[in-house]
C-alpha cells in the first residue's frame, strides 16, 4: 500500500526572507554549522500526520477543506528563537505572530477534527515557528551572537494559506508539494 508523508502549513512569503537570509547566513556562519532550510521551502507546521495511506488523502482533504483556503489574516515574523537553548542549539527558527489569533484558531480547530478522526494529539505546545537553520554544531560564540540578533524583524506577511503538503525526503533536502 502506497503512502505519503503528510503534513498541515502554512508556507511564508519569500519575498519576506530573501532580504534577510544571506545576513543572518552571514551572521551565524563564524559561530554555527548546519542546513539551512531553502527559501521556497520556509514554511510553519500546524500539524504533522506522518505516512498516511494514499487512498485515505480524499478523507482527509474533505474532513478539512474548509480550513485549506486563503486567510486575509497578518503575520509577523518577529524575533529568532532556538530549540533547545543558545549554549546548545539544535534550531534556529523565525517566530510567528499571529495578531487576530487567526493561526492559533486554525491549530485548535484542526487538532480537533483530525484526533477525532484517529489522529494523535499534540503532546507539545503549538508554537508557530519557521525553521531557518537545524544546528549541527555551534561554538561557545553562538549564544552571544544569537542574543544579539534575537529580536530580528523579518516582516509583515497580509494573506496566508493553508494546505495539506506531502513531503518526500531526499539526500538534497525535502521536497515539498502542496496536495490541496
Amino acid at each position: 500500500m502506497e503512502v505519503k508523508r503528510l503534513f498541515i502549513a502554512t508556507f511564508a512569503a519569500k519575498y519576506l526572507f530573501e532580504r534577510h537570509y544571506s545576513k543572518l547566513q552571514e551572521i551565524f556562519a563564524p559561530v554555527c554549522t548546519g542546513k539551512w532550510t531553502e527559501l521556497h521551502n520556509l514554511h510553519f507546521t500546524y500539524k504533522f500526520l506522518g505516512n498516511v495511506e494514499v487512498e485515505k488523502i480524499p478523507e482527509i482533504t474533505e474532513l478539512i477543506k474548509d480550513k485549506l483556503i486563503e486567510y486575509p489574516g497578518i503575520l509577523k515574523f518577529n524575533g529568532l528563537g532556538v530549540m533547545r537553548s543558545p549554549q546548545q542549539p539544535s534550531l534556529l527558527y523565525a517566530r510567528v505572530h499571529s495578531p487576530d489569533k487567526s493561526v492559533l484558531t486554525n491549530f485548535f480547530e484542526l487538532e480537533k477534527k483530525l484526533t477525532a478522526h484517529g489522529f494523535s494529539r499534540e503532546k507539545r505546545k503549538f508554537m508557530p515557528h519557521i525553521t531557518l537553520l537545524r544546528v549541527k554544531s555551534s561554538n561557545e560564540n553562538f549564544a552571544d551572537v544569537y542574543e544579539k540578533n534575537k529580536e530580528t524583524y523579518i516582516g509583515k506577511q497580509v494573506n496566508f494559506k493553508v494546505s495539506l503538503v506531502a513531503s518526500t525526503l531526499t539526500h538534497e533536502g525535502p521536497i515539498y508539494e502542496i496536495i490541496a
